[in-house]
This record gives C-alpha cells, sequence and structure tokens, in this order.
C-alpha cells in the first residue's frame, strides 16, 4: 500500500533564520484552529478579504453605471475593466452618513477615511484625542484571522503627516488610515514594498531580521535560504502540489527582483547630493507592487485579510504618467470646470486599470479548484461620492470576488441609501464572524448572492 504524504497546513520552509509559508497544497491536512471552520474541513479554500481605498471622490458622472441586473454598461472610468465585468458587482445606493458633517463644520475628507470601515463619525481634534471606532477588518482579524500567520496586512502607498492637522481642525491620522484596531489606535499601514515583503515572508523575530539583512548585503533570494528544504519538499509531493509551488516560488522570485530594481541606489554623487535609498518614483508600478504582494499573501494563506490605501485622502498627488499635472485634490474641487472634470476623469481610469491588474492577477493564480478571485470579497472604492461635491451617499462601490461561490458577480445592484456597513457585516458573516452590528450598519446587505 502507498503511503500518502501529508503536510500539516501551518508548515513552513525554514533556513537560515528565515520562514517562508506555503500556499495551499492537496498534501495538506486540516488540523487545530483550521477544524473550527467547517468549510477548511472539507478542504475549500478561505474567503480571503481585502479593502482597496481610493481618495477624493470621483468625477461620478463618467464613474458610475447605469442600469440594473445584468443589464448596465460599463462607464468610461471602469472601462479598463470591461474585461472582468462579470468577477464583479457594482453596488449603487449605499452610504457611509457617518462620514458627513453631522455639525462638525467641513473637514469631509478626513472623516472619508476615517469612516470608510468603520462607519463610525470621527470625533473632530487636531490633537491626541482621536477617537472614531473599530474598522471591519480587524473585527475579522480578531476571529478570522487567527488562524494565519498574520491576522491581516495594512498597505498604501503615501506616508503622510504622523501629527497635526491635516483637514480643517481633524489630526492627520483621520487621513492617513482606513484601518483602525481600537477606537483611538490605527493600524500603521506599511507602504515600502521591502519592508512590506520582509513582513509577510522574511520571519518575524530579531535572529529573522538580522539574516534579512545579511541576505540583502549578499543580494541572496529567500528562496535561496530555504533551497534545501524546497527541493526536498518537491520531491514529495505530487504533480499538481509541484505545479502550484513552482507558480509560487516563480511569484516570489519576482517580487524581489521588482524590488531589487526599484532599491537599487542612483548614481549621482558627482552632481554633490545623496542618492536616495527607495525610488518609488514610479506610481504605478508601486501599486502593482503592493497588488502582488497581496496576492502572494493570500496565496500562501499567510493572512487572509488585507487593507489599501492607494493614496491617503485629501492626496494632492499629481499623475505626469497621464499628463495630469495638476493635484488630485485641487482638480477634485472641480466647480463643474470641464478641463478640470476630465483630469478627475483620467485619474479614475488610472486606478480603474491597477485595480483590473490586480484582479486578473487574483483570477489566474489557482486556489483549490477554483482560482483566488472566486474565493475572495474585495470592496474597491472610497467615503466620498462626488470629489466636487463631498457627498457621502451613493459611493462609488465595486465587490469583486465569488466568495467561494456565496456571491454572484457580474451585476448592477440598487440600494436605497443603505449603509456601507451593511455590507461589511454581509462580509464578516461570509467569513464565519458573527456579531450583531457594525458601526452604523442596520443589517445584512441582500441581493449578493443574486
Amino acid at each position: 500500500m502507498t503511503h500518502r504524504f501529508s503536510l500539516s497546513r501551518r508548515s513552513v520552509l525554514r533556513g537560515l533564520g528565515v520562514s517562508m509559508a506555503l500556499p495551499m497544497l492537496n498534501s495538506m491536512k486540516v488540523e487545530g484552529a483550521a477544524r473550527a471552520s467547517a468549510a477548511l474541513a472539507e478542504g475549500t479554500p478561505p474567503v480571503r478579504l481585502a479593502w482597496v481605498f481610493f481618495p477624493n471622490g470621483t468625477n461620478s458622472r463618467q464613474w458610475l453605471p447605469s442600469g440594473e441586473g445584468k443589464d448596465w454598461e460599463v462607464t468610461s472610468s471602469l472601462e479598463p475593466l470591461q474585461g472582468l465585468r462579470d468577477e464583479f458587482l457594482v453596488l449603487r445606493g449605499l452610504a457611509q452618513r457617518n462620514a458627513a458633517s453631522l455639525g462638525d463644520g467641513p473637514g469631509d475628507h478626513a472623516r472619508s477615511a476615517a469612516a470608510f470601515l468603520t462607519g463610525a463619525h470621527p470625533f473632530k481634534t487636531a490633537g491626541s484625542k482621536i477617537r472614531v471606532g473599530r474598522s471591519v477588518d480587524q473585527v475579522a482579524a480578531d476571529h478570522y484571522g487567527r488562524q494565519t500567520r498574520l491576522p491581516s496586512i495594512e498597505l498604501g502607498t503615501e506616508e503622510g503627516r504622523a501629527a497635526g492637522s491635516c483637514d480643517s481642525g481633524y489630526a492627520c491620522a483621520y487621513s492617513n488610515n482606513i484601518s483602525w484596531r481600537t477606537e483611538s489606535q490605527p493600524m500603521a499601514k506599511e507602504i515600502d514594498p521591502r519592508k512590506a515583503f520582509d513582513r509577510l515572508f522574511g520571519g518575524s523575530t530579531v535572529k529573522d531580521a538580522n539574516a534579512n539583512q545579511e541576505r540583502l548585503r549578499l543580494k541572496k533570494s529567500i528562496l535561496d535560504m530555504v533551497n534545501q528544504q524546497s527541493k526536498q519538499l518537491e520531491a514529495r509531493v505530487g504533480q499538481d502540489d509541484r505545479r502550484k509551488l513552482d507558480e509560487y516560488f516563480t511569484s516570489i522570485r519576482d517580487i524581489e527582483q521588482r524590488l531589487e530594481r526599484m532599491t537599487k541606489p542612483v548614481d549621482v554623487e558627482r552632481y554633490g547630493v545623496h542618492a536616495p535609498k527607495e525610488d518609488h518614483s514610479d506610481y504605478g508600478d508601486h501599486i502593482r507592487m503592493m497588488y502582488d504582494l497581496m496576492v502572494v499573501a493570500f496565496q500562501s494563506d499567510t493572512t487572509r485579510i488585507a487593507t489599501f490605501m492607494l493614496a491617503n485622502e485629501g492626496s494632492n498627488k499629481t499623475f505626469p504618467m497621464i499628463e495630469v499635472k495638476e493635484g488630485h485634490h485641487q482638480l477634485s474641487h472641480h466647480q463643474e470646470k470641464q478641463d478640470s472634470m476630465d483630469k478627475i476623469a483620467k485619474i479614475d481610469r488610472y486606478y480603474s486599470e491597477q485595480f483590473a491588474y490586480f484582479l486578473r492577477r487574483m483570477k489566474e493564480t489557482p486556489d483549490g479548484e477554483s482560482n483566488l478571485l472566486d474565493n475572495s470579497m474585495i470592496v474597491y472604492g472610497g467615503a466620498i461620492g462626488d470629489g466636487n461635491r463631498h457627498n457621502h451617499d451613493d459611493l462609488p462601490i465595486l465587490l469583486a470576488g465569488g466568495a467561494g461561490g456565496q456571491v454572484k458577480p457580474g451585476r448592477l445592484v440598487r440600494y436605497d441609501n443603505l449603509p456601507l456597513n451593511n455590507l461589511f457585516l454581509s462580509m464578516l458573516d461570509v467569513a464565519g464572524v458573527q456579531i450583531d452590528r457594525l458601526g452604523d450598519s442596520t443589517g445584512m446587505l441582500k441581493g449578493l448572492a443574486g
């Protein structure tokens, strides 16, 4: 009788002070805490949860699609997603009411980011007495995230100011974060791809950190550090698992090579200035790098929960790569000027292109009998509708993925001014986190399953 080789679900490759999680393999047995999940006990891949935030609202006339059900047309701002329209839902009529003034005066940008995943109204202060509410990702991390090495990851591209007021008397913490561990403690996001990579795949002890530095000094791949164990593993698993490992290792190597190119010092000493330690001048590559890290983090089950701020709320970033030289925030106050509105639409489309890249990568990555996208719920949007009006209703919200068959994408679903947090409550329910209320939620969001 042939002995069937099996691995623990929590198996990692170790070598020279680093540890590296593995993707879901056929050879893995479900054990320990994972038995708490009925889906995993049946060998079904877990559902991944992600929230991707963009700032400053949209040119809503060119972003929000019309129609209903399967009878809807992709707008010009969402055109890069045309080939993926069957992979996501357009959710019209959702609101984040606690991003509105409610008597606190101006500060819609700070309230937009702070309320986006909390559904809570931030306390207006420019000092240290910040208070808003717990975000949905961290509620999920408390329960669902316990089954993975990292409960959640928080990513971004802009650091922003750490103190002071960033929007009309609101502390910068509100504008710079969407993930909140407690009502007064935001989860610091990682904006450096290399540091995010090392956190995800390079271990978490002091010894591991020292090994990372030595690896960088010797320009070694993390794959080189676990080479012996990886070869032994590949020799023992079946053909399907070898293919999965090869795809996973290839993704890791590609990210490392791109990181090396991004952080390679520029020889500018002859001009009398110091070379920067990192080069994130290519904004598109920076975004795609973070998306790639999310894919591999989900693929390896290093975490099942992620948030990604494409930019801080109120960001005045320019987009010379698409011939938009004015700042994003400045343009969003377009006052119906056509030229400014057209440029906002260009920025909206640019962000859609990057999101389409992420969805394709998720769809191309096998996961059990399906792919990562089919086994995920990914929210894309923000808590400002039209950037000029600063409205917080009929928000630009997409929900991508099939949640392991529990969501039926490819449709436009309309709601009558329901709380955005109803969607988040439903996402938690899919993940097996059963709570009665989240922020200003009033119940589960119907219509996701068709």
